[in-house]
This record gives structure tokens, C-alpha cells and sequence, in this order.
């Protein structure tokens, strides 16, 4: 690979074990332009690269890890010659391995500001365009490390830091954060974290997940995005026989019949919540691709009665369908919601053994089938998947511990026998920097080891950040408490990097771990927030991911629209969490739909929602009214009212003193309001994939 020196900003390839250690830079990329190329930084006048906006993000990442001591980086915009597609071809198929096997991922967010509340709503972290970009998945899935800068270069937190409110943004589970592993998820839900996401070619949207699914194939640009996203599909069944794979929903409306493939991520937007197929109860779990199509072994069910014909062979008693009967065929794979739904696909009989996926648009919910005990035959696996590479800190022997606030902590005892102090004759003098000498233990436990106890100036209490050894796991720990004899709670997450805690009115403080250039090195670094911006910290409360109770037509018939939606959130002083998804694809006209965060238990006597939908039935009549939806207890209900209250009233008079409160513990799924339009209204559970566990549908009728 080609490596970029952040002091002399010249480029020098390296090869196998000779790759030293190196950062690694994530952004997104400006007009094509504006990025400076492989071609500009290797010219002996840089005059051409230094005029491009591109140069000052190449300089700033330098000068950042400069900072940790890092020597090499690697910039894509820069490192790659895309000239030649044989180095074009092997960076595509190896950028995962670079960022796997780099020290720090760093993620530079031109749109983000460090000193902003990243939790709320409109803050300019939730909105980065990184988060929608198909590349930048695997950037941040694959790295050990990664550490998000804002438009200055200023941290604002790690991965593992930063969990709850990614997760909010991606949809990806926190636990992937936590502790690296996203092995254990189903190739639906990983298909399900590119859904929503675009690349500027459309064959990237196959290229860039090869390194998730840990699979090749060589870049054929033009082929179009639809036949690279069935060659990469091809090859993650030559590795895995999860049969999530087939388990996607079709774009609204889109009823031709189609192969057992999909064609985009976008196709595995519902998916999220698919599991892997359980293998044990499907028998002969082998499927193969061939120039007339995939050979799987399926069980067939008929879906309406039809004629059939037994055949007379005394071996096998096989009814004989006619062409054209449609079959559901479980996958056995069952739903995160519940174990008792499994999901299954529509087949049609085209002719002999030969079947189509009809009514692609759906995946249907069926009740899991009971496990019948069957002869299975042996499969030994030939390539079971090579694993991901973990956090490995043995190399480590020095720490370096930074008090970025001298003037507000001050180091008030030694260290213990087993990490010592290396002499530092400035040390006493209030430095900033300790430097520690680490000596491992031998035996395979967590061990701790008071590493310093502090004091804070502003409110004169102590505490102390304490530092194990997990042997097991090759790696650093540590944790923090307050008082000596008090228990310390370690972390059992892998990618822990980052603690944070309360002074009292003084502020917070919060410990970073980061990797440096030096691979016997670590830094902790100590930092304070104070109280007037303690706001943007995670103790304000994490981020929940989103449950999605409603699915909610955005449009009634042509150009009815719907003008607001208002949850409860709205009106308390909880994050605002209800989310608007554009579930038609960019070339679609259907209706858009909107989710609503409104799960099973979750909105009984304090969470109606309010649907308000503006209806222009006339020329010249404008009629206004609102549906308002919820659970109570575990049972989903509607209304649907004309009223001038304002939203806020309206909510309330739903609540249990409030005036509409009987219509909501009556818990009727239909509601109608006659003037001179007549509405009705229905809510129901859904019958196939959704993104919400209920379906909300509206009408209406005109009175002339």
C-alpha cells in the first residue's frame, strides 16, 4: 500500500510486513475537483494540489496525527492512482484490510461543530453527509478505533463514546460499537445498515460492502448497479448459507416477477430485524448458482386451493402443482420481535422445477412451523469466514497519561509497584504529561492497578482512574471510582475507549483512550467539560434506537398531503425521537411513508400521536383533520377529529384526565368523521415486512 508521511507530505509504497504503523483518514469527498489526486501530490510542483480545498483537509489530517506521533497516513483521495484500474481494482477489493489494520481511524466532519449538542435533533453531527455516504459503512465499521473530528479538527468523541447516538443515526445496534462484532448479525440486517445509503456510481453500492461480507470480485464500472449487486450477492452465498439473503422487499408497487436476488441495499430497507435462517431446521441448507438460475432446497406451501395431480411412483407420493400455482416458501428465518414469525417469499411455477419470485413488493410474516425432526446430511464447510481482527495491546509498555485541564485537576498521589513513573524532571513542576512504565502480568486475569488519584480544584473532590490487564484479551483496561474502597467496574466491552462522569457542580470529566504511531505507546488523555456545556455530554441520557410502531401513508390518493406529525416528545422534555424515512426509491412517484417511533407498551395513557393531514379535495375547499394513533397497553387505536385546539390540547385531551381519554381505552382500530368529505380510518398489525409492527390507512369520500 501507499503511505503519505505527515511531516514531509510525500508518498512511499510498502509491502507485507513492512507496512509500519499507520492513522487513517474518513471524510467525504467535495466536487471531484476540489480533491487533490494521486498524480498532483506526486508532481514536484504542488502548485496545482495546494490550490484545491482538498490540500487544506490533506494538511489538517497530517497535523492531526502528527499530534499522536503518527508518521503515516493513508488519504484515499491521494493514495489511490486511479488511473490504473489494476491499483484501482486492488484498493477496492483491500480498503476494508486498510482500515481494519490501521492504529486509528480518524473521521473528519466538515458539517459538525465540537461544541454543539450532538444529541439534539438538528444538530450538524446528525446531519453530517458521512453518515449517507455507501463507502464510508465499512470506514466505520472496520477500524479498532475511530475518533470523529469536527470542521476545526477537534475531537468530538470516539465510536464507542459517540454508541447511542450512531446507532440512532445508522440504525446498527449499539453492541456493534460496544464490542466490534458484527459477525453475529444476519446478512439481511447488515444489507439493512447501506439501505438508505448512495454512492456517486452506482456499482459502488455492491463494490463497497465486499470487505463487510468478507468477500472479492473484480470492479467491472459500467456493468450498472443492479448486475453488480447480484455478483456480489452470488459470491457471499459461495461463503455463507444464511438464507437471509433473499429476504427483501421490492420498492412500492413493484409487482414484475423477479429471481431470488435483489437488486440494491435499498431493497433491504425493512430487513433490519431478520435473523440468520437456523440451518438445523431446514435439512439440506446447500444452494448454488447456475446459467438457469439458483438450485435451493425450499419447502413449497401452496397459498390457495388448486388441482393436483399424485404421482403413481410407489417411492415417492409428490402432488404435481400446475403451472402457475403460487407458493409461499418459508426461509427460517426467524424475526428479532419474536421467535414465533418466520418470514417467507412468494414462488411461482413457471414450468417443471422452475419457479419465479412473484409479488416481490412482500415478504410475507408467517407463524414459525414446528421443528419435525429430519435426517440431515453433513456439510463441512470449505471457507468458514476468516475473523475479524480484535484489539491487541501487548506491544504496549509505556503510558502516557495528558492532563489537558493542569489548572483544574491536580495529581495528588504515586503510582502503583507494578506501573511505574519514568523520570521526568519537569514532572514536579506541574506538567501535563506523566509518563508511565507498563510491566504485564503473567496470569490470565483482569488485574488492577491504581495508576492516579486526582483532585479538582473547583469542588475539591477526589477520584481516581484505575488500569487493569486483561491477559485473555490482550488488551488495556480501565475504569474509574471516586473512592479507594468502593468496587471498580470494569468494562467487558472491547472497543471501550472513553469514560465520562459527574463533579459535582463542577462539571465532567471524561478520559479518552487513543493510539498513537508508536505501537509500544498509549495515551490517556484527561479532559474537562464545564458545567455550562456538560449538556452535550451522553450522561444527559443515550440515545435510544428507534422502535418503529406505525407505518404512515405521507399522501391520500394524488397530492393529499400530509403537513405535520407530533409525538410526545414534542411536548415533554425527552429527545425529540420520531423519525420521517423516504421509503420510495429517487426514480419512484409513489407515496412516501413515515415511521413513527411508537412501540408495543410504549404509548398507553401519556403517548397518543397526532397524524394532522391537509386534504385539498376542491379548488376552492381546504378541510383540515388530524388522525391520532397509539398503543394502550399492548392494543393499537385511532381517531380522527376536526378540532381548532392546538396540537399540544389536542394531545393532551387524549391523556387519562383528559376529555377524549374513553376513546382511547376503547381501543377501537377504526375511527370515520363525516362533513362534507367523509374520512375513514384503520389501523391493523401488519401482514408482511414493514418497518413498523402496524399499518395506518386513509380515505376518504367526497358527499357530491
Amino acid at each position: 500500500m501507499r503511505l503519505l508521511n505527515t511531516h514531509s507530505l510525500k508518498l512511499k509504497s510498502f509491502f507485507g510486513d513492512d507496512i509500519p504503523p499507520y492513522a487513517i483518514l474518513s471524510h467525504t469527498w467535495g466536487k471531484t475537483d476540489d480533491e487533490v489526486t494521486f498524480q498532483e501530490m506526486m508532481a514536484e510542483d504542488r502548485s496545482v494540489a495546494k490550490g484545491k480545498a482538498g490540500y487544506k483537509k490533506i494538511r489538517g489530517a497530517c497535523q492531526y496525527a502528527q499530534k499522536y506521533m503518527f508518521e503515516w497516513i493513508w488519504i484515499d483521495s491521494c493514495c489511490i492512482n486511479k488511473e490504473s484500474s489494476a491499483e484501482l481494482s486492488e484498493a477496492i477489493n483491500s480498503m476494508y484490510a486498510y482500515y481494519e489494520d490501521a492504529q486509528v481511524c480518524y473521521v473528519y466532519l466538515e458539517e459538525a461543530v465540537c461544541s454543539e449538542d450532538i444529541r439534539d435533533e438538528g444538530s450538524g453531527f446528525r446531519h453530517c453527509k458521512w453518515f449517507t455516504r455507501g463507502w464510508t459503512l465499512q470506514e466505520l465499521l472496520a477500524p479498532s478505533y475511530v475518533v470523529f473530528l469536527d470542521q476545526d479538527w477537534e475531537m468530538i468523541g470516539t465510536r464507542y463514546s459517540l454508541a447511542d447516538v450512531i446507532s440512532g443515526i445508522t440504525s446498527i445496534p449499539v453492541s456493534v460499537f460496544k464490542d466490534g462484532d458484527f459477525d453475529r448479525f444476519s446478512v439481511a440486517q447488515k444489507m439493512s445498515w447501506a439501505s438508505m445509503r448512495q454512492t456517486t456510481r452506482p456499482e459502488d453500492q455492491a463494490y463497497c460492502l465486499l470487505g463487510i461480507f468478507g468477500v472479492s470480485m473484480p470492479p467491472i464500472y459500467g456493468e450498472g448497479g443492479a448486475r453488480a449487486f447480484i455478483r456480489l450477492q452470488q459470491e457471499i452465498i459461495n461463503i455463507s448459507d444464511d438464507r437471509s439473503i433473499f429476504a427483501w422487499v421490492a420498492p412500492y408497487g413493484k409487482k414484475d416477477s423477479r429471481g431470488l436476488f435483489a437488486r440494491s441495499p435499498f431493497e433491504f430497507r425493512m430487513s433490519g430485524e431478520v435473523k440468520a435462517s437456523e440451518a438445523d431446521d431446514i435439512g439440506d441448507t446447500s444452494f448454488s448458482f447456475g446459467n438457469n438460475g439458483l438450485r435451493i432446497h425450499l419447502p413449497l406451501v401452496p397459498i390457495e386451493p388448486v388441482s393436483v395431480v399424485v404421482s403413481e411412483t410407489a417411492k415417492t407420493q409428490r402432488p404435481s402443482y400446475p403451472v402457475g400455482t403460487i407458493f409461499s416458501a418459508p426461509l427460517r428465518c426467524c424475526s428479532e420481535r419474536g421467535p414465533e414469525t418466520c418470514f417467507a417469499v412468494y414462488l411461482q411455477k413457471v414450468a417443471g422445477e422452475r419457479y419465479v419470485r412473484c409479488r416481490p413488493d412482500e415478504l410475507a410474516i408467517i407463524p414459525a412451523a414446528s421443528r419435525q425432526p429430519d435426517i440431515c446430511q453433513v456439510v463441512v464447510k470449505e471457507n468458514a469466514g476468516i475473523p475479524r481482527k480484535v484489539k491487541n495491546d501487548r506491544k504496549v509498555t509505556r503510558l502516557s497519561i495528558r492532563n489537558t485541564a493542569p489548572d483544574v485537576f491536580l495529581r495528588d498521589s504515586h503510582l502503583d509497584y507494578r506501573i511505574s513513573t519514568i523520570s521526568d524532571p519537569d514532572e514536579a513542576q506541574g506538567m501535563k504529561e506523566t509518563l508511565v512504565k507498563i510491566n504485564w502480568p503473567k496470569s490470565n486475569a483482569i488485574q488492577e492497578n491504581r495508576v492516579l488519584k486526582y483532585q479538582c480544584l473547583k469542588s475539591h473532590e477526589f477520584f481516581h482512574i484505575y488500569l487493569g490487564f486483561n491477559c485473555t484479551g490482550d488488551s488495556l483496561r480501565f475504569a474509574s471510582r471516586q473512592w479507594y474502597f468502593e468496587p471498580t467496574n470494569w468494562s467487558d466491552d472491547s472497543c471501550w475507549d472513553w469514560m465520562e462522569w459527574h463533579l459535582e457542580d463542577a462539571g465532567l470529566v471524561s478520559v479518552t483512550y487513543h493510539m498513537t504511531g508508536d505501537q509500544t505507546l498509549r495515551i490517556f488523555e484527561l479532559r474537562y467539560v464545564a458545567p455550562d456545556k456538560a449538556k452535550t455530554s451522553s450522561i444527559s441520557g443515550p440515545l435510544e434506537p428507534f422502535r418503529l410502531g406505525f407505518m404512515v401513508p405521507s399522501m391520500i390518493r394524488e397530492s393529499r398531503i400530509v403537513t405535520n406529525i407530533y409525538t410526545r416528545e414534542r411536548y415533554s422534555n425527552s429527545q425529540m425521537s420520531s423519525r420521517r424515512t423516504s421509503l420510495a426509491s429517487s426514480t419512484q412517484t409513489r407515496p412516501m411513508w413515515i415511521c413513527l417511533p411508537s412501540g408495543k407498551g410504549s404509548g398507553s395513557a401519556s403517548s397518543p400521536t397526532l397524524h394532522p393531514l391537509t386534504l385539498l379535495p376542491g379548488t376552492q375547499l381546504r378541510c383540515v383533520f388530524m388522525s391520532v394513533i397509539g398503543f394502550h397497553e399492548s392494543t393499537a387505536w385511532m381517531d380522527i377529529v376536526v378540532s381548532t385546539d392546538s396540537p399540544k390540547l389536542l394531545w393532551e385531551s387524549y391523556c387519562d384526565k383528559g376529555s377524549r381519554a374513553p376513546t382511547r381505552i376503547q381501543c377501537s382500530p377504526d375511527a370515520t368523521l363525516s362533513l362534507l368529505t367523509k374520512f375513514t380510518g384503520n389501523v391493523k398489525e401488519r401482514s408482511s415486512l414493514q418497518l413498523g409492527s402496524h399499518v395506518l390507512s386513509v380515505n376518504y369520500f367526497m358527499a357530491w
